[in-house]
């Protein structure tokens, strides 16, 4: 992952020039917003699991036919997997 102090530097690198004033400022305020999206992550992996949960259990009751023999759905192994892949 690049940080935005990267991105900016290769963009001007890439145009020739040096970082521009509205270039620095983009940089500062996504830094200064770096302890809101720190927060927004926190509550998001804390509530991973649930979120995963209400995902799957929506996919299961829009798409009532994977718990069909033969289907991603047909046993509780595979419904714990499909739980799995959806947290990842």
């Amino acid at each position: 992952m690049r940080s935005v102090v990267t991105t900016v530097v290769t963009a001007a690198d890439a145009a020739g020039r040096f970082p521009s004033q509205n270039d620095l400022e983009a940089v500062q305020g996504n830094i200064q917003r770096a302890a809101a999206r720190l927060e927004a992550a926190e509550k998001l992996a804390a509530g991973l699991d649930n979120v995963t949960r209400e995902a799957g259990d929506a996919c299961f009751n829009k798409y009532a036919y994977l718990k069909q023999p033969g289907e991603a759905g047909d046993s509780q192994v595979k419904i714990d997997k499909c739980y799995r892949d959806l947290g990842h």
